[in-house]
This record gives structure tokens, C-alpha cells and sequence, in this order.
């Protein structure tokens, strides 16, 4: 089993937004996936429970946890088969931002490529300076101006000590649209723009976590 820690010390940065789609990806994929949400405005745990009310797919499985509980859980979803755990933490929680950092194999970092969100990456990056544990800054772009930004967005990271995710990432309507829709976008619009970019994000996410192994094991558990 593989944790990716979705994590920022600052709100707003579109955490639970990436965990809901690169879930269903996942999912999509064949795997076995749970989200565990630690954020008290519990975002996540609101979109499972307008999926269930619509009859939508158990799937991803989807829990409101709270730090102190983060290895227990785990454990418990590494015995009932899960190929993959995505922590969403809350901006400005130490405790919960900490024990998801410890507990992941990788630690993903959603950013806007503003110079106001960007500058607050430094204790984000300050923790994981520290740490062994994989990590990478997704850079969710504008459309406008998208590749001037990322330009200069990727050299503020790499000066902060951070690494940019090698993936495109863009903010899109359908994204908001299919959450509000109890979906993710693979789901809602499945062959248009934000359907494709979210899978490549899992499919280099995949690679990243050297998953091959699992990837079919999966499959033979969905066939």
C-alpha cells in the first residue's frame, strides 16, 4: 500500500479538490483507494456523502479522520487490501500536517502560481527539509498567462528548495462542476481537457510511486 500526503500550510490551495480527482483516477485505474480527510471543514467527506445520496459508486472509500488516528487507520486499511491512501490536510493544523508527512511515501503540494500563494510555501518546504520523503509542488495553473506564470513559478520553487511536479495541472471549471456533481472529473466529462490532465497526473504519480506490482494485483482483483 502507498500514502500520498496532500499537504500546505495554507488553506485555499485546491487540497481536496486534487485528492477527490486523483482518487477517482485511481480508482478508475483499479485500484483500491481510500481518502482520508483531516480538514474540520470536511470538504471530502461532504462530496462522499452527496455521492452516496445520489447512488453514485462506493468508490473511493471516504473517512473524516483526525491526527491522532493516522497510523491506526493505515493499518487498518493496509490489512483490507487498500493500494493506495490519500491524506487531505487541513491549512494551518500542525498536528494533522506533521503526522500525514510522516506517514506518506510521497507529499504532494498544490500551489496557484501567484507570487501571494507561492510565498507561502516556505514553511511547507521548511518541514520536508528534514524529512526523506519524496516531494513535489503541483502547480495548478491559470489559463491566462499559464506558461509565463509556470515559468517563473518553477524557479521561486527551486529557489525555496522545493521540486515542481513535471505534470500540467490546470484550474478548470469542470473540476468544480463534477465535485458539485458528488464526481470526479473522469467521471463527469471523461474525455474532455480536465479528464486527461488529471489522469496524466496519476499516471506520472504511479511511476513516481513505483506502483507496477500493485497496478496488477489490482487488476486481477477487478477482472
Amino acid at each position: 500500500m502507498k500514502v500520498i500526503a496532500i499537504a500546505s500550510d495554507k488553506g485555499g490551495m485546491g487540497k481536496s479538490t486534487a485528492a477527490v480527482n486523483l482518487a477517482c483516477a485511481a480508482t478508475e485505474d483499479g485500484f483500491k483507494v481510500a481518502i482520508l480527510d483531516f480538514d474540520p471543514q470536511a470538504s471530502v467527506g461532504r462530496w462522499a456523502r452527496l455521492r452516496k445520496k445520489l447512488g453514485l459508486p462506493p468508490r473511493p472509500l471516504v473517512e473524516t479522520c483526525v491526527a491522532i488516528d493516522i497510523k491506526d487507520r493505515l493499518e487498518e486499511l493496509r490489512a483490507s487490501g487498500a493500494h493506495l491512501v490519500i491524506l487531505d490536510t487541513a491549512g494551518r493544523d500542525n498536528n494533522a500536517i506533521t503526522e500525514a508527512i510522516d506517514s506518506a511515501d510521497l507529499v504532494l503540494t498544490t500551489c496557484h502560481p501567484t507570487d501571494l500563494e507561492l510565498s507561502t510555501l516556505g514553511p511547507t518546504l521548511a518541514r520536508l527539509k528534514t524529512k526523506k520523503t519524496k516531494h513535489f509542488v503541483l502547480l495548478v495553473d491559470w489559463t491566462a498567462g499559464a506558461a509565463r506564470r509556470r515559468v517563473d513559478a518553477i524557479g521561486a520553487v527551486n529557489r525555496a528548495g522545493g521540486v515542481v511536479a513535471p505534470v500540467t495541472y490546470t484550474h478548470r471549471a469542470d473540476y468544480r462542476v463534477a465535485i458539485e456533481n458528488g464526481k470526479g472529473v473522469t467521471e463527469y466529462q471523461p474525455f474532455e481537457p480536465a479528464a486527461n490532465e488529471i489522469r496524466s497526473v496519476w499516471s506520472w504519480l504511479h511511476a513516481e510511486l513505483s506502483m507496477s506490482g500493485d497496478n496488477a494485483e489490482a487488476h486481477a482483483a477487478v477482472a
